[in-house]
Parts: structure tokens; C-alpha cells; sequence
């Protein structure tokens, strides 16, 4: 089979790059969400100013999509980044978009492909490793949690055989129930040593939902500028993105710590809505999640900050979310951590099963 590339933002590109995902999973669980990415190609995404795009499609000699890409530019920045990956299971296919990618990259001057970001770390990115990559079978074995990334098992293999080699690793761990009334005691001693410093501990007031997201939005931004592929973003951009969490969040999902009435730390968690929330809303979907927001079985932690200034309140955090844990009867999943990072440590005594995912970066040396 002969492939060929098309790339630019012409309509005919656009509306072969938005029906791959739909035919290539076709009876399986798409993660496609089709509007965030017609709003990337359309120039309308909230975080759009930031950067420019260029979308590549491999068409084959029926002229059948077989592969895309977006590559994501930012002034700035020495990387150019690849996302949206999707690609029949063929190395040529893959090597056809990755060469053409390499030839654009060069010609903006960049020095490395970094991938997959789906534009902005904000959006989207990170390939899961799954371990058993016969062709579907993974699909009848697993089901994404909320928030997780998803993709073919056999897009790694396609990525390395083209000259990546990973670059950062990430895991998502899933603990037993909570079945014990007290915590580890070195936690549970400084859950009193910080009330009697003045620090107070309170959950989400939905009907402050505006002003509070603006309190995590000032805390978050700092904390995660050490990440790999951060971009600095508006708060505006930050509230068009999340606005959405105040249809799904109860006040308990949401654990925030202040001191003299400045948020200090916070954690937020979201029921496990499984596939759910992936691809096209339909009724039947919203009746599921509607029906697990009443009572989750299982609770995914997606985003948890400590200011720095607030030495030791990491462990309070991780107490205070096990109390609720062991009050609610819920399953965690402590999701997409960067290796090495504290947090991942914490309570992972009740281990059941860990999960892994990657980024991946290939070097085309100084242009």
C-alpha cells in the first residue's frame, strides 16, 4: 500500500482528520472529543491565540485516511508538539505522517518532537502502556477511568519504530477500599499539629463554585510550572476549560485547606464515570453519569496542589482524603502522577493495581 500526506486547513483535510477516530475504533470505546478538536482546526478553541497548528492526514491510494496528526507551534518554544494521534496498525502509514511531521518541524526551525500533546498539556496528552497488545482484546479487559488517556496498545511500537524514545513516564494507581478508622498516626499527628496552627479545612460550596475555581486557578498555575510541556494560560482559558466540573462535583469531592483565609492546598476528585464522558454525548451516556454522580463506587483524584510555603501539609491532604474515603466506602484511583513525585507515595500500601503512561520525544538536533 502507497500512502501520501496532505496537510494544511482546507476542508476537505479537516473532515478526513475528524472521521478517522469514528472508523478507526468503530465498536470499540472512541476517546475522540470531536468539538474541542473541530474548534482547534476551526481557530476557536479558548487556548487557540497561544499557539499555531498545522494538521497532516496519510491518506492511502483510495485516498482513505490511514493516519493524522496535529502538530502544535508555540513562538516560544524549541519543541514542536504532536497530537490527535491516530493510525491503522501499519509502520508505513505511521512513518509517512512522521516523516512529513519531521519536514515541517525543521522548516519552523523547532529542534524536537514531543508527543503525544494534543496541542496544550491543558487539552490532552500522554499515550497509556497497556499490558496485553493483541489487536482489541484490551478493550473487552479494561475500561478507561475518567479523565484517562486512551489509544490503540500498539501506538507505542508504531512511535518508537519511528525514532521516538520516552521521555517522561506517569502512573495512575488504584487502592483497596478503605477499610481501617484511623490513619497512619505520623499523618493523623499532623492533621491536629495544623488546626492548632490556624489552618482550617473546608469542602466545595457549589454555590461559590466561581469564586473557588478562581482560588485554584492562582495556586494551581504556579505549582504545575514545573511540568513537562507547561504553558502559562488565562484564567479565562483556565474557566472555558473547567467551567464544566461544577455539572459533576459535589461539595465532598472537593478538599480545601486555608490558612488565614488564603487557599494553601486543595484536592479535587470526580466520580469514575468510566467511558462515559468520551466521544459524543447521548442520552443514554448522560443517564449513566447522572446515575453514578448519585452514588460512585469509585473516586478518581485528578488534581491536588500543596503551596510549597506550607511544609508538611502534603500528608495532612492525604489524611483528610482518606477520612472521606473511609466515610463514603469508595474505591481511589490516584491518577497520572509524574514519576518520582511525592504524591504518589502516599497510602500506596493499599495498592491493588498500577497503570502506566508516557510521553515520548525524538531529537532532530539544533536547526
Amino acid at each position: 500500500m502507497e500512502y501520501k500526506c496532505l496537510t494544511g486547513n482546507i476542508e476537505k483535510i479537516k473532515d478526513l482528520f475528524l472521521k478517522l477516530p469514528e472508523k478507526l475504533y468503530r465498536g470499540e470505546i472512541c476517546p475522540q472529543d470531536f468539538g474541542a478538536e473541530k474548534a482547534l482546526l476551526d481557530g476557536t478553541h479558548p487556548l487557540s491565540r497561544d499557539f499555531s497548528v498545522v494538521p497532516i492526514v496519510v491518506v492511502d491510494d483510495k485516498d482513505k485516511a490511514a493516519a493524522r496528526g496535529l502538530l502544535t507551534f508555540y513562538d516560544e518554544e524549541e519543541s514542536a508538539y504532536l497530537g490527535f494521534f491516530e493510525c491503522i496498525e501499519d509502520i508505513k502509514a505511521c512513518r509517512a505522517l512522521m516523516e512529513k511531521t519531521e519536514e515541517i518541524v525543521r522548516d519552523k526551525g523547532k529542534n524536537d518532537i514531543i508527543g503525544p500533546v494534543d496541542s496544550s498539556i491543558w487539552i490532552g496528552y500522554r499515550f497509556k502502556i497497556f499490558d496485553y497488545c493483541s489487536k482489541n482484546t484490551y478493550i473487552d479487559s479494561y475500561k478507561p477511568y475518567t479523565g484517562e488517556p486512551w489509544n490503540k496498545p500498539y501506538y507505542t511500537e508504531l512511535w518508537e519504530q519511528c525514532g521516538f524514545s520516552v521521555w517522561k513516564k506517569y502512573y495512575s494507581f488504584r487502592l483497596h477500599k478503605i477499610t481501617e478508622k484511623e490513619g497512619k498516626p505520623k499523618y493523623v499527628e499532623r492533621v491536629g499539629q495544623f488546626l492548632k496552627k490556624g489552618y482550617e479545612f473546608r469542602n466545595l460550596e457549589i454555590r461559590k463554585f466561581d469564586e473557588i475555581i478562581r482560588e485554584i486557578y492562582d495556586l494551581l498555575i504556579e505549582l504545575y510550572a514545573s511540568f513537562p510541556g507547561y504553558k502559562r494560560i488565562s484564567y479565562e482559558a483556565f474557566y472555558a476549560l473547567f467551567h464544566n466540573l461544577k455539572m459533576i462535583l459535589s461539595a465532598n469531592d472537593v478538599i480545601l485547606i486555608y490558612k488565614d483565609e488564603k487557599l494553601a492546598a486543595f484536592s479535587i476528585s470526580v466520580p469514575n464515570f468510566y467511558q462515559n464522558l468520551f466521544g459524543r454525548m447521548t442520552v443514554i451516556k448522560l443517564l449513566k453519569v447522572l446515575l453514578i454522580k448519585r452514588n460512585p463506587k469509585e473516586m478518581v483524584y485528578l488534581y491536588m496542589g500543596v503551596d510549597p510555603a506550607h511544609l508538611g501539609l502534603g500528608s495532612v491532604m492525604a489524611e483528610l482524603i482518606r477520612r472521606e474515603l473511609y466515610r463514603n466506602g469508595r474505591v481511589p484511583i490516584k491518577a497520572l502522577i509524574l514519576e518520582n513525585k511525592a504524591t504518589g507515595a502516599y497510602y500506596n500500601d493499599l495498592l491493588d493495581k498500577k497503570m502506566e503512561y508516557i510521553l515520548l520525544r525524538k531529537s532532530l538536533g539544533k536547526c
